[in-house]
């Protein structure tokens, strides 16, 4: 875990940075134009549904077959152009389409909301350039650097956000400059990843073509129709909810929703940071057929990621009647209340099973994949359905919890039954007996008082009782040693 921790600690740095400016922005500024949030959110949350169609699978391909291209001297035998120009292929297709269906897509959507007809044609560059992203991101991932593009494709987008809401919120800017807005965020982030790829001096543009086809390019193609499926499952599961209640409620329900969802992503930011860098890690371990090594990495990634999650969770739905006080439009946001706690549940399911997804991806599991996904379109498309014309975004909320668990459960039992691999320690087992039980003690000993006072009272309570029971419950070697050097580095200057 050395790697993993020396780059997921910057990368949890850097995203609990964000997830600051995404705080500031979810109390103050989202909830003063929740429509144009929602209209926002609607359209970028909704592209990246449509980006495994988009790159035709290509988001798949530079982590696993990067091994077999890796050539310095040759530039890795072009294969970050070939990725890209596929990806271009893949959008031209994808516009084409668009543009066969565009009346219908237009009439359909402008019987929800006649904002969509005005906007909606924004969603193809959008589309587009979020893909390029995602492909450029993995590949540099390659070269185990996840910071920069963090910085760019993760905190740029909160950090712009919240001033083109303001902007539109004071009146400065219409809906239009705000899409625009968003579009040339895009473009930038896209821009600034082929900088720094060629500062790594890994950006080649001249593609070996002789080296892409026969076995290796039957085996990428392979792959990577499966890993549009794949893709498309995770993408599915994370975003589905928000492109649902924008395609049958309104874009204010988007925008209620998605503070909620912002709230909740929080929880699931630890698994993130991890697998981003254990990805390639877990792909060597496979090819040399390391198994004790990615079972350790599976059963870390799942320990590690819920000890923070289940902080973040408790602190969150626990304050939670603190935290709408704080908002402006608080009884309109407080509509989200049960989705934010179905959502947090969701996610802490997540965490518990760990870097399962990169273990099925970079295996030769991955065609279980395919199964894995039809499970989850499924699930998840009736559920939505039925879920949200019932209860609106609460109902949302409730598929995306059924659907990640019987999703993860999949996936978990598909990894048992062919390597003897499961995520659970007597750490993770006591972990989630002390997350219920703050739960439970905290739900029945209310405390009364200002707001603000009784957040940081309930705030400090808990994390204290949290970091008292991971010292001394020995639930991580990896959070232990961190919490012994971080009392060292108190205990220093009175040395």
């Amino acid at each position: 875990m050395g790697v993993i921790r020396r780059q997921g600690l910057k990368y949890v740095i850097l995203n609990y940075f964000g997830i600051g400016i995404g705080l500031i922005s979810m109390l103050f500024i989202y909830p003063l134009e929740t429509e144009a949030y929602g209209l926002a959110r609607f359209l970028m949350d909704s592209a990246v549904l449509f980006i495994p169609l988009t790159t035709l699978g290509g988001i798949a391909l530079p982590v696993r077959f990067f091994s077999k291209v890796e050539d310095n001297a040759s530039g890795h035998h072009g294969f970050i152009s070939w990725l890209l120009l596929l990806s271009l292929i893949g959008a031209g297709m994808m516009a084409m389409m668009a543009f066969a269906f565009w009346d219908r897509i237009i009439n359909y959507y402008g019987s929800v909301s006649p904002i969509y007809v005005l906007y909606l044609y924004f969603f193809i560059p959008i589309l587009i350039f979020r893909g390029a992203i995602q492909v450029l991101s993995m590949y540099i991932s390659n070269f185990h650097r996840i910071v920069v593009p963090s910085l760019l494709n993760d905190l740029l987008i909160k950090a712009s956000l919240p001033i083109f809401i303001l902007l539109v919120h004071f009146g400065w800017w219409d809906y239009n400059a705000l899409i625009i807005g968003v579009l040339v965020n895009f473009v930038f982030v896209f821009l600034g990843l082929l900088v720094y790829l060629h500062h790594l001096d890994h950006l080649s543009w001249r593609i070996d073509w002789s080296f892409f086809k026969g076995p290796l390019l039957r085996e990428m193609g392979t792959y990577a129709g499966y890993g549009i499926l794949g893709s498309m499952g995770a993408s599915i599961a994370v975003n589905l909810d928000v492109f649902m209640i924008g395609s049958l409620l309104s874009p204010q329900a988007t925008g209620i929703y998605g503070i909620a969802a912002i709230m909740a992503s929080l929880i699931n930011r630890p698994i993130v940071a991890i697998t981003a860098i254990a990805g390639p890690i877990i792909m060597k371990a496979l090819q040399k057929n390391d198994y004790q090594e990615v079972h350790s990495l599976y059963k870390k990634s799942s320990v590690n990621s819920f000890v923070a999650g289940s902080a973040i969770f408790l602190l969150i739905i626990l304050n939670l009647d603190d935290i709408y006080a704080l908002m402006p439009n608080s009884l309109l946001i407080g509509q989200n209340r049960d989705a934010l706690f179905y959502l947090g549940l969701a996610y802490l399911f997540n965490l518990l099973t760990g870097a399962n997804s990169e273990i099925i991806a970079y295996s030769n599991l991955f065609r279980w994949n395919f199964y894995g996904v039809l499970l989850l379109a499924c699930v998840n498309l009736i559920l939505n359905f039925m879920f949200i014309k019932q209860m609106g975004i609460t109902g949302a909320a409730l598929a995306t919890l059924i659907s990640f668990a019987l999703y993860n459960l999949f996936k978990a039992i598909v990894i048992y039954w062919q390597y003897g691999m499961h995520p659970f320690t007597p750490g993770l087992i006591r972990m989630i007996g002390l997350t219920t039980l703050v739960y439970i003690l905290f739900s029945i000993l209310p405390l009364e008082g200002h707001f603000l006072l009784t957040l940081m009272i309930r705030t400090v309570l808990i994390s204290l009782i949290f970091t008292l029971g991971i010292w001394y419950g020995q639930i991580s070697e990896d959070i232990h040693s961190l919490l012994e050097k971080a009392l060292s580095m108190i205990r220093k200057p009175n040395r």
